[in-house]
């Protein structure tokens, strides 16, 4: 047992998402002198997963590269999540006016565009695995800059609702398998401070267009905030069209040796010390790889490279295949991995504190409009400063702690890293939660200034930044393999929640008052942050008994 993480009963003897991190230890040395580590302070960090020979793994990308690429993907994520999803909190006001239509009818503007990111959710997962994720988010993109253009045009309520669901259809990317991404391009000892980061685009900062939306309204109207997103929208669009290139890659399965077995790990030990092998690109692009002939692979020995792909190749649309199972059966995967309770459990504690600052973001308006605050269009806009602060610095934290403790903890227990490590960020996202929702419908209810209330807003974001980036890191490093699913199913879970409640949220604040509304929240969370120390606990033998029933192979 490692540091409250029990063991397998099962007798396996490698748990996939157990990984060997840190070779300080003399005896781990010698049992992985040929597997390839890290440079710099990190020499002494084993590459997991390891790299192949081919220079078109992404794995193998220089550093500054996949991380302008990481940059340009959150830059993008800034404007399609927080650009289209909260972006009508501070303008409410004047399209209540304009449209004749109520509170509620806002909201539902927003709810029914989160319907259509998750309704289409499913199939961009299942085209995703299928032919990479570079066309996904070509066709992401697109919808958003178009859906865009044509809210900035609406001359009616049904017409800027067809906008919005439009818009929605280009989010579904950037909310769920642009996690994944992250995976694709990092080894696990990089992951943590670049899941921080795309969690600030993803959510950090994402109130940022909301805060200028206000001020836009006012001063040159509610069709320019539109116009003006589009402008930037378009430049993502550009970016995405040259620079946005395939990240799904095809390794052989011994160098996974996070997600695969022992046996395989050995083999690779064998493999890097008897054989001077280069391997090919055949697996790109043409379905599930399998481990190599061992045998043949020690003896053959070979000065071939691979050819680097050129720029306009990696500029296509599609690559190629990344597995050979049918779209049908694609979109049924995310249905299937429910059946993993870590995977329900990452669902639920991702979907509820989203909903909760989503919905929170839509009452705003109703509550700041009224006695005692009389909040003008402007001022509803720069409510959103204090989530934009909260978030950010909860983001920056975040990741500067997230890999040197996984780093810390596997060191102490004696150079093995459990994806359970990651979920020690789960403690300071629990204390923020919980003073951030007791303290804010008390404090409304007082009438304390509104400026203060921003402040204290700020706390649940920061708070959801330190559990979007446990949750992250940890389904990617434990189901690497099922990640997309995850985040797929979080997302759809998220999405159709809220766009129940937008029915009834605004009558719910009403009925109740702030200061009950916000604790009820509070309680919630609170139980729900308390179920991740049973997840610490036991998650590694669910990770062992989904690995050894292979559930996904039965579909």
């Amino acid at each position: 047992m490692g540091y409250g993480v029990l063991e397998s009963r099962s007798g396996m003897k490698h748990v996939p998402g157990t990984s060997l991190l840190d070779t300080h230890d003399v005896a781990w040395i010698e049992q992985s002198t040929h597997l390839k580590r890290g440079t710099g302070k990190n020499s002494h960090i084993l590459l997991v997963p390891q790299p192949s020979n081919s220079p078109n793994d992404p794995l193998n990308w220089p550093l500054w590269q996949r991380d302008l690429i990481l940059v340009m993907y959150c830059y993008a994520t800034v404007l399609c999540i927080g650009g289209i999803g909260p972006i009508l909190s501070s303008m409410a006001l004047i399209l209540i006016q304009e449209f004749g239509i109520s509170f509620t009818q806002v909201s539902q503007l927003t709810g029914y565009s989160l319907c259509a990111t998750g309704a289409v959710g499913i199939f961009i997962s299942a085209l995703a695995r299928k032919y990479g994720k570079r066309p996904c988010l070509l066709f992401s993109v697109t919808c958003a800059f178009a859906g865009t253009l044509w809210g900035g045009a609406a001359n009616s309520y049904g017409s800027l609702l067809g906008a919005r669901i439009v818009q929605g259809l280009g989010v579904a990317m950037f909310e769920s398998v642009m996690f994944s991404v992250v995976g694709d391009l990092y080894y696990v000892h990089e992951r943590g401070s670049r899941m921080a980061i795309y969690v600030t685009a993803n959510s950090g900062i994402a109130n940022l267009p909301a805060m200028l939306a206000g001020k836009i309204t006012v001063d040159l109207g509610w069709r320019w905030v539109f116009w003006l997103l589009a402008i930037f929208i378009g430049t993502a669009w550009g970016g995405v069209v040259v620079f946005g290139w395939e990240t799904a890659y095809i390794r052989n399965a011994i160098y996974n040796i996070d997600t695969s077995s022992q046996e395989n790990i050995e083999m690779i030990e064998e493999v890097k010390e008897h054989t001077t092998h280069i391997e090919d690109d055949q697996t790109k692009g043409s379905g599930t790889a399998q481990p190599p002939n061992l045998e043949k692979t020690a003896t053959v020995s070979t000065t071939a490279t691979v050819k680097k792909d050129s720029f306009f190749k990696r500029m296509l649309p599609v690559t190629g295949t990344f597995v050979e199972d049918s779209i049908a059966k694609m979109v049924l995967r995310p249905f299937f991995i429910i059946l993993n309770p870590a995977v329900v459990w990452a669902v639920v504690l991702i979907a509820f504190p989203t909903l909760w600052l989503v919905g929170i973001s839509f009452v705003i308006a109703q509550i700041f409009s009224a006695p005692p605050y009389l909040l003008k269009t402007e001022e509803l806009g720069y409510m959103s400063a204090g989530p934009v602060v909260g978030g950010t610095l909860g983001c920056l934290v975040a990741g500067w702690i997230a890999d040197p403790i996984a780093k810390y903890i596997s060191r102490r227990n004696n150079g093995v890293y459990e994806p359970e490590f990651r979920l020690a960020l789960m403690i300071p996202s629990t204390i923020l939660s919980i003073l951030g929702y007791f303290l804010f419908g008390g404090l409304i209810e007082e009438g304390k200034p509104a400026a203060g209330m921003a402040a204290v807003w700020a706390l649940p974001l920061a708070s959801l930044q330190f559990l979007a980036v446990a949750i992250g890191n940890y389904m990617v490093d434990a189901y690497r393999n099922i990640s997309v699913e995850v985040f797929i199913i979080s997302m759809v879970f998220k999405n159709f929640l809220f766009f129940g409640f937008s029915f009834f949220l605004n009558d719910w604040v009403a009925a109740w008052g702030p200061r009950k509304f916000f604790n009820a929240i509070g309680g919630i969370q609170l139980a729900m942050c308390l179920t991740t120390i049973p997840m610490y606990m036991f998650g590694k033998r669910l990770r062992a008994w989904w690995h050894a029933n292979d559930v996904l192979s039965k579909i």
